[in-house]
């Protein structure tokens, strides 16, 4: 991997989801999604990821915080409703859908951004 931005970012998670499975999401929309994901990251680790300077470090990190937010975006989308009947005909939706792999992929972007730390600054104070 190289140093990528914000459009690469975009594009790739585009790519695995599909841009036909998310087309309430406009491209500018999906950039800001990136932007928030980014500056998740800068206040976690105290780091200076920019909008086009993206380090392999924190790639895939932001394309999975990204992802969970576009998943959750497209169950929201989708109305919610678990079950429908219609007489004798009953269809339900399957348990957890797109939220249980939007959490499991904010949690182990999380624990991705655990393992790369935060600077730690000191502060000395001189008492008189």
């Amino acid at each position: 991997m190289a140093i990528w931005n914000i459009g690469s970012i975009s594009t790739h998670v585009g790519n695995f989801i599909g841009f036909d499975n998310i087309t309430h999401i406009s491209g500018t929309t999906l950039d800001n999604m990136v932007i928030q994901e980014i500056n998740y990251a800068n206040n976690y680790t105290d780091e200076n990821i920019t909008e086009t300077e993206i380090a392999e470090k924190f790639q895939p990190t932001i394309i999975d915080l990204t992802l969970s937010k576009v998943l959750l975006s497209t169950e929201a989308q989708e109305g919610g409703v678990d079950k429908v009947q219609l007489g004798p005909l009953t269809v339900s939706q399957d348990e957890g859908g797109n939220s249980e792999l939007a959490k499991q992929l904010r949690t182990d972007a999380i624990a991705r951004l655990k393992e790369l730390g935060r600077k730690v600054r000191f502060k000395r104070v001189l008492s008189c």
